[in-house]
């Protein structure tokens, strides 16, 4: 690695990453070890370009990272990855290939036998012992011996798999992919050697990215290296380090996130040890680092079973949060991990299933308003503070974009390229992945290369226009002309840059005229009355609950980020604010009376 080219690179992705996000917050680097080798486990792995970059920016230390050889070979990926000192791996689904034929159902029931028959398959020329057979969406089974052409033997079968298999055959068989096995003993050598340096290496244990909501099954190859690099030291000591990445919306430009580091997880003399035993007691060592890996990646990250329940977490987290008090983003993923696990250790809890019945009714009603929850709170506003507010907002909002308008203009080429590549790039993804959902996970890293690549070539086409105007069209020496080139092109980049910001708070002004709008013409309270009492339900359910989590309810309150007290004060401000608004309703019925009454 060159640290110079190292250092380079950091300062370019700081750079973007300013560009890209609106924030990015740290959590816990102090607990990362600053001398010795330090393996960094990063997860979920939501961002193929961009999760090594808030690593790089955040972690203090230089990281050398395991990056697919697939993305390595592509031209502006590998530049980035060897300036980084990155360690090319092939994954086995990078050089899978199409099967010939089809599987059908086991050929044999003995246990101790699992035998697959093909249809019109070549076993002898695509199969191999090891090679793995995938088919009908995650069912695998790995090759154990090729018998023939049309039969082939497999370790056991899960119950899944044979299900599918036996289903195919009446369709003429399931069809398949082979993934050969990979040989990656150059891969683990220079990891363990970049170890032995004393040197910080960054894995994503998934193997891939992916728009998950929830962890991939993490695969051993953390734990081996850290286990294989002690082996062969004795006195070394790996601290492995479990990363999480939270992001909000991390497909879009201008979105936020919190990269979280956990507490450094120590590899023990004993399963060093065992590792070097081999057989059961290595498989066993190598288990349970990856459990404590798997724990450890838990602890920094908000995970749920599918999007719903996410979308029910955060809405859980909003209302627990009090009116008057404004959590900074990384204060928000802990209470947004903490609801996670109410959710998932308790989903039949009476509390809980009632909590989860009101929460969503109260977002159907939310939808049928058109607002967000944040926005409830800003309807208690009077008729005429509303219309008031309404009119210099739109003002505001006009002004806002008359400004951006000319930015925006010079700037609609990237925008246009990299929305469309990365569109295309994320259609692509998801028809070579069975575990991509939309394919979300490669289109913030298709925007920011677009963007590396199109906005200097934009800038200079704009200079050499700019430059040859001068030339021709004045009087100005060629010395002249250079200079006041040089003077426009920065002027472009930071009204460029002034633009984008002030389009993005002209679009927040535009989302805050629905709740003044509705504070006019539509009645709220029953809005607002649902969200206090659903408030307190959730504050009460969550008193009860909590304990539970920790060992003690002393250990509860210690923890708690929101105190019952901070509570219980949100609730009476609303009240306050409620009967302000009532007040000011009843003062605007008398004044329209008095105007009557002065009319007749």
């Amino acid at each position: 690695m060159n640290e110079l080219a190292y250092w380079a690179m950091s300062v370019l992705f700081w750079i973007v990453l300013r560009v890209f996000f609106r924030e990015v917050k740290s959590r816990g680097a102090f607990k990362i070890p600053q001398r010795g080798p330090v393996l960094f486990v990063v997860g979920p792995h939501a961002n193929q370009f961009i999760d090594p970059m808030v690593l790089v920016t955040h972690c203090g230390r230089s990281v050398s990272f395991l990056m697919a050889k697939k993305s390595f070979d592509k031209f502006w990926i590998g530049l980035f990855g060897r300036a980084l000192g990155s360690i090319p791996v092939v994954r086995p689904q990078d050089v899978a290939q199409k099967g010939i034929g089809a599987l059908a159902t086991s050929a044999d029931d003995t246990p101790a036998v699992r035998l697959v028959a093909g249809i019109k398959t070549k076993f002898t020329e695509q199969l191999r012992a090891r090679t793995v057979l995938n088919f009908a969406g995650s069912n695998s089974v790995e090759v154990v011996e090729v018998l023939s052409d049309s039969v082939v033997k497999v370790k056991d079968i899960s119950e899944a798999a044979a299900k599918a298999l036996a289903e195919s055959e009446s369709g003429g068989g399931a069809s398949f992919k082979v993934t050969p096995h990979v040989d990656q003993n150059d891969m683990f050598s220079a990891v363990v050697d970049r170890l032995n340096e004393g040197k910080c290496v960054g894995i994503f244990p998934e193997g891939g990215s992916h728009d998950r909501t929830d962890f991939l099954p993490l695969k051993a190859g953390a734990s081996i290296m850290a286990l294989a690099a002690m082996s062969q030291n004795e006195f070394m000591n790996v601290q492995i380090v479990p990363t999480g990445l939270n992001y909000f919306n991390a497909h879009k430009w201008r979105s936020r996130a919190v990269i979280e580091f956990g507490d450094a997880i120590t590899v023990t003399k004993e399963q060093v040890e065992a590792y070097k035993k081999g057989g059961e007691s290595k498989r066993k060592a190598i288990s349970e680092v990856m459990d404590a890996i798997l724990e450890g990646l838990k602890a920094v990250t908000v995970t749920a079973k599918d999007y719903d329940t996410l979308m029910l977490i955060q809405a859980a987290r909003r209302l627990y949060r009090p009116v008057h008090m404004k959590l900074t983003i990384d204060e928000t993923v802990y209470l947004n991990r903490r609801f996670a696990e109410v959710f998932s250790k308790f989903p039949d809890d009476p509390l809980v299933l009632d909590t989860t019945y009101r929460v969503r009714e109260y977002n159907s009603l939310l939808k049928s308003y058109g607002i967000e929850d944040h926005q409830v709170i800003r309807t208690t506003f009077g008729k005429r503070v509303a219309a008031t507010k309404l009119c210099l907002r739109v003002v505001e909002a006009m002004l806002l974009f008359a400004f951006a308008a000319p930015g925006a203009l010079l700037h609609a080429p990237i925008a246009l390229l990299a929305r469309k590549i990365s569109n295309q790039k994320a259609a692509e993804a998801l028809r070579e992945s069975s575990v991509k959902i939309e394919g979300r996970d490669v289109m913030a890293t298709w925007k920011v290369l677009v963007s590396l690549v199109v906005a200097p070539l934009l800038y200079t086409v704009y200079s050499l226009v700019f430059f040859t105007s001068l030339l021709f069209n004045s009087t100005f020496t060629l010395r002249q002309c250079v200079m006041y080139t040089v003077v426009f092109t920065a002027v472009t980049i930071v009204f460029g840059v002034a633009a984008m910001r002030a389009s993005e708070i002209g679009f927040d002004v535009i989302k805050s005229l629905r709740p003044l709008y509705l504070s006019m013409f539509a009645d709220t309270e029953v809005l607002r009355q649902m969200r206090a009492d659903l408030a307190q339900r959730i504050s009460a359910a969550i008193t009860e609950i909590g304990p539970r989590l920790h060992n003690s309810k002393d250990e509860f309150e210690a923890s708690r980020l929101i105190a019952e007290k901070d509570v219980r004060y949100g609730e009476i401000l609303t009240e306050e604010m409620n009967k302000d608004k009532n007040d000011e309703v009843r003062a605007e019925d008398k004044s329209i009376a008095a105007d009557r009454g002065v009319a007749q």
